[in-house]
């Protein structure tokens, strides 16, 4: 999964270099878009990480309804 999100970081940072000018490029270093898409890939990794919680608190509330079935009929 982390080489996705390292490809995903490293496919943004090339669609962010062919939007800007030339000479913007020129003014950009290759370690400034190195650090551009470690930026992305930790934001990508903590939506993840947010995204993990999110079903695990779902799951935990499953089964907390599972073991608590309503007799409403």
């Amino acid at each position: 999964m982390n080489n996705r999100n390292e490809q995903l970081a490293q496919n943004v940072v090339e669609i962010f270099k062919k939007s800007i000018s030339a000479e913007a490029r020129a003014h950009l270093s290759e370690a400034e878009f190195t650090e551009l898409a470690q930026i992305i890939l930790e934001a990508l990794e903590l939506e993840m990480t947010e995204a993990v919680e999110m079903v695990d608190e779902l799951e935990k509330r499953l089964k907390e309804r599972a073991g608590h079935r309503e007799m409403d009929l």
